[in-house]
């Protein structure tokens, strides 16, 4: 009976596994979504796409993340963006070069389609939003269809997949508010004493 008991948790550890690093990825995304909410003082209602596939539809810019970070580490400045705010994210991870490997990675991830459910507390005002709809609004009225659908002050949100080595978790984030109204950043975790914290935000394009 006891092997048997052995058997079956070796059978289900994988998917428990996995199961709690899905849990860590939302947990992640809650935590950034709440910082964004509070930033702009109020209930925004974040209209998150259902998937992205920016290898084959769109250019995430993060290969110029990268490119800014790889100056950043040999220069002690960025000559990209010029922003004092994220030139403090590069200084802080200085010293650890692991985190360029990591947006490498993210930026090939990023090729693959990433499919996102609406597992957010219902504080967060997290609507998900599939090709059809996100279609049916744009080739419409555009911003004015999506903000009458979407009543108050409402975000598109791209998210993508999270990568990870255990350590150090980061992730693709853009929002727009209006035509000429949002950016695109890659968002920063590290585990401390077990716990995902959020670390900082490296923004890549304002638009």
């Amino acid at each position: 009976m006891i092997k048997v008991i052995i058997a079956l948790l070796l059978f289900l550890a994988p998917a428990w596994l996995f199961a709690q690093t899905e849990q860590d990825n939302y947990d992640m995304y809650a935590q950034y979504l709440r910082l964004v909410k509070a930033e702009e003082k109020g209930n925004v209602i974040f209209v998150v796409c259902e998937s992205t596939d920016y290898g084959r539809k769109f250019d995430s810019g993060i290969h110029l993340g990268v490119r800014d970070l790889r100056r950043w580490y040999k220069n002690g400045h960025s000559s990209l963006t010029g922003n004092a705010q994220y030139d403090s994210i590069r200084q802080k991870i200085k010293s650890d070069t692991t985190w360029i490997s990591l947006m490498v990675k993210l930026e090939k991830k990023m090729s693959q389609r990433f499919v996102i459910a609406n597992r957010f507390s219902p504080d967060l005002h997290v609507t998900i939003i599939g090709e059809d709809t996100y279609n049916k609004i744009f080739r419409g009225d555009g911003w004015g269809s999506f903000h009458k659908k979407y009543r108050g002050p409402a975000a598109l949100v791209d998210l993508s997949a999270v990568v990870s080595d255990g350590k150090r978790a980061l992730f693709y984030f853009a929002q727009a508010w209006g035509g000429k109204e949002g950016n695109t950043s890659v968002i920063f975790f590290e585990k401390v004493n077990g716990k995902w914290i959020y670390f900082g935000t490296d923004r890549i394009f304002n638009f």
